[in-house]
């Protein structure tokens, strides 16, 4: 069944934010599903350091749907939490 996406979610204790809007204006230790062109150019994926400072976690990589950026995202988190080992979670 189809489920909107929200705004403003939690994945593992890691909040996440999907924006059309910077990076920068989000809190300290968030996730961030970002649209580039207002997703006409695809969506790409940053975490909020502890002083403000956005990463770019996707490198050269966007997709093509905020969903599948919020994948790949949970696949991240999921890595950094466990180590890759599937088991762990």
């Amino acid at each position: 069944m189809y489920q909107p996406l929200k705004r403003f979610q939690t994945y593992r204790g890691k909040d996440i934010r999907i924006t059309s809007g910077s990076a920068r204006e989000l809190p300290p230790g968030s996730f961030a599903v970002l649209a580039i062109g207002g997703g006409a150019e695809g969506w790409g994926l940053a975490h909020i350091g502890p002083d403000g400072d956005a990463a770019d976690l996707g490198g050269e990589y966007y997709f093509a749907t905020a969903e599948e950026a919020l994948d790949f995202l949970h696949q991240l988190i999921d890595l950094m939490l466990d180590g890759g080992d599937p088991e762990a979670g």
